[in-house]
């Protein structure tokens, strides 16, 4: 029951608490994100399952979490990538560790404090 509340609670503040995050990073890039499985449909149909159809949490990362997507994943012949660990957005790149080994020496050291400042350097599309 824990579980489902923090589904809930996750369901309820992504947009305020993920997607403005995610929006900022690829934008900065120049890209625009696409979340097929944040289409309203597909949330309402999978609020409406029981976890254990979604996730099985006892099973390691790469084959429990996410457990729904990669049965799917199987059925339509993608089999190598439903056995991935998910990463999110802005993990996913790894730019978060390349920049905390540039501006702290590891990423270790990083504590997430930190100041951000946007600049711009000649050549990224700033002409």
């Amino acid at each position: 029951e824990r579980v489902q509340q923090e589904r809930e609670v996750d369901c309820n503040r992504i947009w305020l608490r993920n997607l403005g995050r995610d929006d900022r990073v690829c934008s900065v890039h120049g890209r625009e994100p696409r979340f097929p499985f944040l289409d309203e449909a597909v949330t309402v149909f999978l609020r409406q399952l029981p976890l254990p159809i979604i996730a099985d949490l006892r099973l390691p990362y790469g084959v429990g979490d996410k457990r729904l997507l990669r049965v799917a994943a199987r059925m339509l012949g993608l089999a190598g990538c439903t056995t991935l660990v998910k990463r999110a957005i802005h993990f996913g790149s790894r730019i978060a560790k390349q920049s905390n080994v540039h501006t702290f020496g590891s990423n270790r050291a990083a504590k997430g404090d930190a100041v951000y400042l946007f600049t711009m350097t000649p050549g990224d599309g700033d002409e």
